[in-house]
């Protein structure tokens, strides 16, 4: 599995629903310098930044 895959199934995991996670992996973000969470998790680093931030959504320490 490769990190976007691994991406979209925390995504999932965290807003509990598919189209829900979609919106937040494609939309870009100010916390993203502009980009959008799967443009950043292309990257090594932009990944762990992505999987960082939600892990904080799932314990209700971001928005």
């Amino acid at each position: 599995m490769d990190r976007i895959e691994r991406v979209w199934l925390q995504a999932e995991q965290v807003f509990g629903d598919k189209a829900k996670a979609a919106v937040w992996l494609r939309l870009p973000k100010a916390g993203f310098d502009g980009c959008s969470a799967l443009e950043l998790a292309r990257e090594k680093a932009g990944y762990q930044r992505v999987v960082e931030e939600l892990r904080r959504i799932e314990h209700g320490y971001a928005c």
